[in-house]
């Protein structure tokens, strides 16, 4: 339904799927989590949202597990799911959306989804470090995540001037 643009039905059924006081369905947290944080097919709700995408993250060794229940064949096949509500928190605490600001968890979440390989959260890692966004200033972290950004495809114009074999961490200088 989502996919076909009933966002009100689909957020319906991802709401009552998703209710701690139901089916509690991690993987429902997430989707209604995001559509409480966009507006898709119900008010926007940033606190809900952010109870919901942290709800499905406590329950997250569940998720992979539901999904393979549900007939999806391949293993894997909930993590980009997982992935999106780590990020999604990360600008929850950035921007201050539904939970007070606080860069230093913004930033951990950022790295925890770059690493889990988010190309748009290696992005926001990478800024963080060069900013010094809930961290020390940090060049050659910033480098790193820009670069693995770039590797996963994510081309941002004006991060090439990272490209330096100094902060490749091979040892080269």
């Amino acid at each position: 339904m989502h996919e076909e643009g009933d966002l009100l039905a689909s957020s319906r059924i991802f709401g009552r799927l998703a209710d701690p006081n139901g089916a509690n369905n991690p993987l429902s947290q997430v989707l209604y989590g995001l559509a409480l944080r966009h507006g898709w097919g119900v008010a926007p709700d940033p606190a809900g949202a952010v109870r919901y995408l942290t709800a499905a993250l406590s329950s997250s060794a569940s998720i992979e597990e539901l999904a393979l229940k549900a007939g999806i064949k391949k293993g894997g096949a909930a993590k980009g799911e997982l992935v999106l509500a780590i990020f999604e928190l990360a600008n929850c605490f950035r921007h201050g959306w539904g939970v007070p600001k606080d860069p230093v968890a913004a930033k951990q979440y950022y790295e925890t989804a770059a690493n889990l390989g988010d190309a748009d959260a290696m992005n926001e890692a990478a800024w963080c470090y060069l900013e010094g966004h809930g961290c020390k200033k940090d060049k050659y972290a910033a480098a790193r995540y820009y670069r693995m950004a770039e590797k996963a495809g994510n081309k941002t114009i004006g991060n090439s001037w990272i490209w330096k074999e100094k902060y490749d961490g091979t040892g080269k200088k």
